[in-house]
């Protein structure tokens, strides 16, 4: 039934205009990017349209400093701050860590045959040269135009897909091939229990095929295991990529609101941690 209503989403067309509204979402945001770099600023508010624009550096590290695992390990939380790669891992390491491991959640991937739910470029260069014609409140209202659609088709065709996903596990389906494309049951790698991994192989092992999780070493910070600026000393910046965001004003103002939660949670965290500390 499920895998019915897929077909039926990209036989109405549905699916087509999703893609279509998607790509127009983004060449609007590319757009009005482009206004807001010219004026140089970095933040712009269009406060009776809802809409901020903001651009953002985001900072990406080398995190596979051996002084930063030493640190994290001396401190006793390096197994609890990093995610295993299974990928970095030999066979006898992945057989022997097979018991200690649980499946990642299983999603649906969808291709369809060619031809179908693409959108025109062609349409497309036609569409951005119109924008040229348009004001930056005709502009920033196309968006939240097109936005509203997306979102709603997005959040259906999310819906049918996990419905299908569940159905397909169910019925020990891996591939489906359907009149409009491919489904396939898509399993990402299992999460690796790092306390056994750690206890195998050591912090060798961890810092071969293990990610830091960023979160995480925020957490143990808070909780006074040790400070951040000892990990920032041994956080290198490889490159520097500035992001552009369109959002709206209750979207920019419930991130604001989520990033402030954070800070009191480590903030609550960390006066416990030295309450506990000084008993």
């Amino acid at each position: 039934m499920s895998i019915e209503k897929i077909i039926q989403f990209v036989q109405s067309s549905q699916y087509e205009q999703m893609n279509s509204t998607g790509a127009k979402i983004h060449l609007l945001r590319q757009v009005i990017g482009e206004y807001q770099s010219s004026l140089g600023l970095q933040r712009l508010e269009w406060t009776e349209h809802g809409v901020v624009g903001k651009f953002l550096a985001n900072k990406h590290y080398d995190m596979k400093n051996p002084q930063l695992f030493d640190l994290l390990e001396n401190h006793g939380v390096l197994s609890k701050v990093v995610r295993i790669r299974l990928r970095q891992l030999n066979e006898t390491e992945k057989l022997l860590l097979q018991k200690f491991s649980t499946a990642g959640n299983a999603y649906l991937r969808f291709t369809p045959i060619r031809g179908i739910g693409g959108h025109s470029e062609e349409e497309l260069s036609v569409y951005r040269k119109n924008l040229t014609n348009k004001n930056i409140y005709d502009l920033l209202g196309q968006w939240k135009h097109y936005k509203r659609i997306y979102s709603s088709f997005v959040e259906q065709w999310e819906s049918i897909r996990n419905l299908a996903c569940k159905e397909m596990l169910r019925t020990n389906q891996h591939k489906v091939t359907l009149s409009v494309g491919k489904l396939s049951v898509v399993i990402p790698d299992p999460n690796i229990d790092t306390d056994a991994a750690y206890k195998m192989g050591g912090g060798k092992l961890l810092q071969r095929s293990g990610k830091i999780n960023m979160e995480q070493v925020r957490l143990y910070a808070a909780r006074g295991y040790f400070s951040l600026s000892q990990v920032y000393e041994h956080l290198y910046v490889k490159n520097i990529q500035t992001k552009y965001l369109l959002l709206t004003l209750i979207s920019e103002r419930n991130m604001m609101e989520g990033l402030v939660q954070q800070n009191n949670k480590y903030s609550w965290i960390n006066i416990q941690s030295e309450a506990t500390w000084k008993e």
